[in-house]
């Protein structure tokens, strides 16, 4: 890690010194401090940023051919790195061993002209591949990517605007036998339905997914996206037209996945259960397809992992009927909240909405971050509500959740450096009966944390809870009725008088 405001840019100079006195190593890691923020991005953002890094693409070639061991690189200088595809050609061919990458604001690493795989795509060992801020990443690159990274298990994408349903769709077709991580974020024309949809031909294989809550209205032309159906007239003037190089009328989209990828074929690609590409009959009116030619199984039965972020005032609840209705597996969630409470209205809904996570039987661990979301600890102007009200919107229906673990991140106010479990929020967990841990990333007050021990039959399964003021170190000497050590020795002593039934 590097900060830039210590120890300048890392340039050429700093990648030439590490590749010449340090040929030996197996994972580098040089990421900008900045780039570790929490802070969704601008989804309307172009990917470029302000400053280019001091970085060409000679250098970047040296510092690669100098390290024949490298398995795990991630790079991220959060500065334009332009014209990357070349260097990242002699990446794949100089680290034969490299498994896992991951690139913050490169751009051209992959061209995706004609039917050669180029670039990025030339990476053919990855297992693991991060994309982040790419501007000029398009749908015909994630195909690309697809064809010559044909054993990536994980895939992450952020901040990039132009890839759509069709680009992802189709590369997890092609992924589908290897893929079972992938994650969606900030990509302006992959919003959570969109990103589900998308994700159909591995829907019955995935394990681990992150997508953003952001529930916009589709067009009806991607609703109704079909590989075999794409639109003619898109992008005439640009990947189209440069895909073809013999004069034909060469739909992209219409590959022969099983044959050669660099022949045109008339011959549809249709997903079956088998995991091949076979053609599969529309829906019939007896649940077989989707309506898209796909037949896609019903549940997402694999997925054990489900990573959301969602913008403060928001809804949860239109999850399910976004299509992450079935997932029978699902064992554990993380949700992240952002956003600025002041200056918003009351909710209309009295809940966010958490109560609709009970469909999921076996989902008993849930981390509820809401520590990027900012609002009044002390009285909010009229209108508006205090964090203690936005707790209770945020926490309302978790007692209908068969939760065993729980990490919870108060929302804050930054004004007063204050992260605290307010009365409304202590009162809910209390009501937790399945909870077996609960750690709280902030502070509480002693009479709120007693509502947790103070009713027998309640939280009697409750053995494991910690404090972890990981926002700020208060004095033991304040004044107030935070917890402190000997607050907490009075709350361990009352937490172990209960009796555990195992």
């Amino acid at each position: 890690m590097f900060d830039p405001r210590y120890i300048g840019f890392v340039g050429e100079e700093a990648l030439l010194s590490i590749s010449a006195n340090c040929p030996e190593l197996k994972v580098v890691h040089l990421i900008d401090t900045s780039s570790l923020a929490n802070a969704r991005g601008d989804p309307n953002d172009d990917g470029f940023t302000s400053e280019d890094a001091r970085i060409g693409r000679a250098a970047l070639v040296d510092f690669f051919s100098g390290l024949p061991l490298l398995e795990d690189l991630a790079l991220d200088v959060c500065k334009n790195v332009r014209d990357s595809g070349l260097a990242l050609e002699v990446l794949g061919s100089k680290c034969p061993r490299l498994r896992a990458l991951k690139l913050g604001q490169f751009h051209g690493i992959c061209s995706a002209i004609g039917s050669e795989l180029d670039g990025i795509a030339l990476c053919s060992g990855l297992e693991s591949l991060s994309i982040k801020n790419s501007a000029d990443l398009t749908d015909m690159g994630l195909i690309e990517i697809a064809r010559g990274c044909c054993k990536l298990a994980k895939f992450e994408v952020q901040g990039c605007k132009r890839i759509t349903v069709k680009g992802l769709r189709t590369m997890a077709c092609l992924l589908r036998k290897t893929l079972v991580d992938v994650g969606i974020s900030c990509c302006k024309n992959l919003d959570a339905a969109a990103s589900l949809r998308a994700l159909e031909p591995i829907r019955d294989r995935i394990q681990r997914l992150h997508i953003d809550c952001v529930w916009e209205q589709e067009d009806e032309h991607a609703r109704n996206f079909d590989l075999n159906q794409v639109n003619d007239q898109e992008d005439v003037n640009s990947e189209a037209s440069v895909l073809n190089r013999n004069g034909e009328d060469a739909d992209y989209m219409e590959l022969n996945w099983a044959a050669e990828y660099e022949h045109r074929s008339s011959k549809k690609c249709k997903l079956g259960l088998d995991g091949d590409c076979s053609y599969m009959p529309p829906s019939n009116g007896y649940g077989y397809g989707n309506g898209n030619g796909f037949w896609c199984g019903e549940s997402w039965e694999r997925l054990h992992y489900l990573s959301l972020w969602i913008g403060v005032g928001e809804l949860l609840t239109p999850l399910p009927t976004a299509g992450l209705d079935d997932c029978p597996n699902l064992e554990e969630i993380r949700i992240r909240v952002e956003g600025d409470c002041r200056g918003r209205q009351k909710p209309t809904q009295r809940d966010f909405g958490l109560s609709c996570l009970a469909g999921y039987p076996l989902l008993s661990k849930m981390k509820l971050d809401c520590g990027d979301t900012v609002g009044y600890a002390l009285t909010a102007p009229p209108g508006q509500m205090d964090l203690s009200l936005w707790e209770r919107f945020f926490l309302s229906g978790i007692e209908s959740l068969s939760l065993s673990e729980l990490d919870y991140w108060p929302p804050q106010d930054r004004d007063v450096n204050q992260r605290s479990l307010w009365l409304p929020a202590a009162g809910l967990l209390s009501e937790c009966l399945t909870l077996r841990k609960l750690f709280i990333h902030g502070t509480a007050h002693e009479h709120f944390m007693m509502f947790l021990v103070r009713i027998p039959s309640l939280n009697c399964n409750l053995r494991d809870v910690q404090l972890r003021e990981d926002y700020y170190p208060a004095p033991e000497n304040e004044m107030s009725t935070e917890m402190r050590v000997d607050s907490c020795r009075r709350f361990e002593k009352a937490l172990n008088r209960r009796p555990i039934l195992d």
